[in-house]
């Protein structure tokens, strides 16, 4: 507007425009060139918005297809669900059984227990079932039982039942072995408290199955991998000092070739016990072999071996004797300073051990660092429980993932639903835009005339530049679009 303004009142001094012009009903030039400039700027707005369009559609396609993907995500995430919730009942099914079998030891302890204390609580104090003279019988219906008052046999002969003579009483008995409790109950009342008793717990029962899990029991799987490193690293050294004679010492290649010895040895030793212990502990797992505690036994067998084939090669090295140098007849008599005659000694002569003693040393050495890796193995959890565990956490997963699905189609098809409103939108912002723009426009042309009147020094040339003005639009109108 200003450019438009500035133009017009260079026209309106150079006195460019006169009445006749300005009435003749023909276009200003100026006028012309602001409706070019109007018709590219409204073409600019349109081809964006094609452009737009253009890419709304895209998204528009590509939410109704993220729609359909995640809602077949969402069915196949309930399915595995639904898979792992089964799982997790089965684990739980399978846990409740094993914690039956393994209380079955406990529920026979504890039945024969009550049996044996019934007993002896029916021994102890039996019911008074009897004559109306006061006594009664013996519990096995045979023989006079015990006085009315509890204080001996009927019969007024013998000593009272559970009383010994003199000093044969039962000390260690806690219970009076009278027929009445030391506060005076009655052994009737005593008796019939105790069954009632028995028949609430029985009524009440007893829960047997999995108590429910804990944390996660045992080492964890990189801490039992860095403890077989460490162990394997230690005995390195050891079996590599022991192959040294075999390869000599010195040469590349027989460092070479004892090193290698040493490492497999090492590894070897190591992983067949774990390798037993994990075959133990997984025996039970479905779909394992039964009879998998045959080949683990085979296993730990050889280990054994080697174990002691190891131990006493490693013992012999220690134990060498290195050959005297030989000597000179001059001091071929020559006894030492202590006097003796004696051959050079090894540190097991001057230690004072024998040769058994170092082998079983060796030997318990490595059948320490082979039980490490044995225990490594059945430090496991349970199959079942491990099972468990696993159908939990898999269930999480799927869980988050299929909110996260949930949560993308509802994006997709929020998307999908807005498509019309937003193209319409769109249109508006656009027509929007096209009619600022026109009107911009129609504001320069009438700017110009404004500045034509007011630099003009011709009454008549402003007088016609005012009547233009009146008209609207001033500039041409757009040629229609096919």
């Amino acid at each position: 507007m200003a450019d438009a303004r500035k133009r017009g009142v260079t026209a309106g001094r150079k006195k460019t425009l006169d009445p006749w012009v300005l009435h003749s009903g023909d276009r200003l030039p100026y006028f012309a060139e602001l409706a070019s400039l109007r018709d590219a700027v409204v073409s600019r707005i349109e081809e964006e918005l094609r452009l737009r369009e253009e890419v709304a559609r895209l998204q528009d396609a590509q939410a109704e297809s993220d729609v359909t993907t995640g809602e077949a995500e969402t069915r196949l995430l309930d399915e595995r669900l639904r898979e792992a919730d089964r799982n997790i009942e089965a684990a739980r099914r399978q846990l409740n059984l094993l914690a039956t079998r393994s209380s079955r030891w406990l529920r026979f302890r504890d039945r024969l227990r009550e049996r044996v204390e019934d007993r002896w609580l029916r021994a102890r104090f039996p019911e008074p079932a009897g004559p109306a003279d006061g006594r009664t019988r013996a519990p096995d219906g045979t023989g006079p039982g015990l006085a009315a008052d509890g204080t001996g046999p009927a019969d007024g002969t013998g000593q009272a039942p559970g009383k010994e003579e003199g000093a044969d009483r039962d000390d260690w008995q806690s219970v009076p072995t009278a027929g009445a409790a030391p506060d005076g109950t009655p052994s009737a009342a005593l008796g019939e408290d105790y069954r009632a008793a028995r028949r609430e717990t029985e009524a009440v029962g007893s829960a047997e199955g999995w108590e429910g899990m804990t944390t996660r029991p045992g080492l964890p799987r990189w801490l039992s991998l860095s403890l077989l490193l460490v162990i394997m690293a230690v005995e390195v050294p050891v079996y590599w000092v022991a192959y040294q004679p075999f390869h000599g010492v010195g040469s590349t290649g027989g460092d070479l070739m004892s090193g290698t010895l040493a490492v497999s040895s090492a590894v070897i030793m190591l992983i067949l016990p774990h390798l037993a212990g994990h075959m133990l502990r997984w025996r039970t797992a479905t779909g394992s072999p039964r009879g998998g505690w045959f080949p683990a036994l085979s296993l730990l067998g050889v280990w054994g071996g080697l174990t002691w084939l190891l131990g006493t090669l490693r013992a012999r090295f220690v134990m060498q004797h290195d050959t005297p140098a030989p000597v000179g007849g001059g001091a071929s008599g020559f006894r030492g300073l202590g006097g003796s005659a004696a051959g050079p000694t090894t540190l097991v002569d001057r230690l004072h051990l024998t040769t058994t003693t170092v082998t079983w040393l060796f030997c318990a050495l490595l059948l320490l660092s082979g039980g490490v890796g044995f225990l490594l193995g059945l430090f496991r959890e349970h199959p079942f429980l491990d099972a468990f565990r696993t159908s939990l956490e898999r269930r999480a997963e799927l869980r988050a993932e299929r909110e996260r699905s949930l949560a993308a189609t509802e994006r997709a098809r929020a998307a999908q639903r807005t498509a019309e409103s937003r193209q319409r939108d769109r249109r508006e912002a656009a027509n929007a835009r096209i009619a600022a723009v026109r009107e911009l426009h129609e504001a320069a042309a009438h700017e110009y005339l404004h500045g034509v009147m007011t630099a003009a020094k011709d009454p008549a040339v402003s007088e016609s530049a005012m009547r233009l003005s009146r008209d609207w639009p001033l500039l041409p109108a757009p040629a229609p679009r096919h």
